[in-house]
């Protein structure tokens, strides 16, 4: 999701130290990591009641079967009696 890397954590966890301390650092942690993780689940269960209610899967089966058709179409070789 996000790009962060080595020294952005280390920094992140280096300024958490120091505004909010070593005894409340894992508290917080954790609890900022349940929030996103409730939102992330949220975001998931609202994708899959879109994708229901427009018929991702019957679509996805089409655009697969029209590929299959035109792959079809070029490798048929013309009959030259």
């Amino acid at each position: 999701m996000f790009q962060i890397g080595f020294l952005e954590i280390l920094i992140i966890l280096i300024l958490g130290l120091i505004i909010i301390g070593p005894t409340r650092l894992p508290v917080v942690v954790k609890a900022t990591l349940k929030f996103f993780k409730k939102i992330e689940n949220k975001f998931n269960l609202f994708k899959k009641d879109i994708e229901a209610d427009i018929g991702v899967d019957e679509l996805k089966k089409d655009v697969f079967n029209e590929l299959k058709m035109e792959e079809f179409e070029k490798n048929k070789e013309p009959d030259n009696d």
